[in-house]
C-alpha cells in the first residue's frame, strides 16, 4: 500500500473496522473487475460498476452489497409476469439481474412500472435504486419503492428518511413492490461520497484480479508485452 492509499484510510477505533475513500470513478471500475473476476458477463459487470458508484455518489456505500451477491449461490433473474415478477423456483432473484430487466422492460406497454409490482424476494435490494433511478429517468417520472413497512421515492436522487435507507442497506433478503408516482420529484440535498470498508475494498480487489491473465510465452510471442526476447 503506497502513501497515497494510506491516507485515504480511515484510522479504526476501538476494533472499529477500518474505511477506505474511494472517488465514484473507482468504486465504479473495482466493482466492474470484481463482478466479472465472479463470472458474471462483461454486461452485466458494467451494469454492476455503474450502479455501485451510482449509490457511492448518492450516500450510501454498496460495496458491501455487491460483495454479498457476488458471494451469494443459486440467484436467479426474473420471470416477467404482470404485477409479480419473480423466479418460478422460489429462489433468490439478482438484483443486477433483475435491475438490468427492469430497465429494458420499463418502457414497454404494459412494464413492470405501468402497474404496481412485486419483487422478489430480491437479494441485497438496496443494489436495485440505481436501476430504478434509470427507469424513472427513461420515464420522466419517480418511482416508489415498498418493503416491510417502509418507502423510499427514487428520482435522480433518492428520496427517504436516514432510517429507511438504512433499513434497506441492511436488508439481505426483501420482498419489495415498486410503483410509478406521476409527480415532480422533491428537491434533493446532495450526499457526502460514501466510504467502503477496507476489508471490503480488499475482497473486491481479490475477486477483480481474476480479470488478469498471467503472462506466458504464448501471450507475449502474439503480440502482448515485449515477446520473450528484449532485443531491440
Amino acid at each position: 500500500m503506497n502513501k497515497s492509499d494510506a491516507d485515504r484510510i480511515a484510522p479504526a477505533e476501538h476494533g472499529a473496522p477500518a474505511y477506505v475513500r474511494l472517488s465514484r470513478t473507482e468504486t465504479e471500475a473495482l466493482c466492474l473487475k470484481a463482478t466479472r473476476g465472479a463470472g458474471y458477463s462483461w454486461g452485466i459487470a458494467e451494469e454492476a460498476g455503474a450502479a455501485t458508484g451510482w449509490l457511492c455518489a448518492n450516500g450510501v456505500d454498496g460495496t458491501d452489497a455487491l460483495l454479498a451477491v457476488l458471494d451469494a449461490p443459486g440467484m436467479t433473474a426474473p420471470e416477467a409476469a404482470p404485477e409479480n415478477w419473480s423466479s418460478p423456483e422460489g429462489r433468490a432473484l439478482c438484483p443486477l439481474l433483475t435491475g438490468a430487466a427492469l430497465v429494458d422492460f420499463a418502457p414497454l406497454p404494459g412494464g413492470p412500472l405501468h402497474a404496481r409490482t412485486l419483487l422478489g424476494p430480491v437479494r441485497q435490494p438496496v443494489l436495485l435504486l440505481p436501476f430504478l433511478s434509470a427507469c424513472a429517468e427513461d420515464l420522466g417520472t419517480s418511482v416508489q419503492l415498498e418493503w416491510s413497512g417502509h418507502t423510499l421515492l427514487i428520482g435522480q436522487a433518492i428520496h427517504a428518511t436516514p432510517q429507511a435507507i438504512a433499513a434497506l442497506t441492511g436488508a439481505a433478503l426483501a420482498v419489495v413492490t415498486i410503483a410509478r408516482v406521476d409527480h415532480p420529484e422533491p428537491p434533493a440535498a446532495p450526499a457526502p461520497c460514501a466510504v467502503a470498508q477496507q476489508k471490503t475494498v480488499q475482497a473486491l480487489e481479490d475477486l477483480a484480479l481474476r480479470t488478469t491473465v498471467p503472462a506466458s510465452d504464448a501471450s507475449r510471442n502474439s503480440g502482448a508485452g515485449a515477446g520473450t526476447s528484449d532485443n531491440d
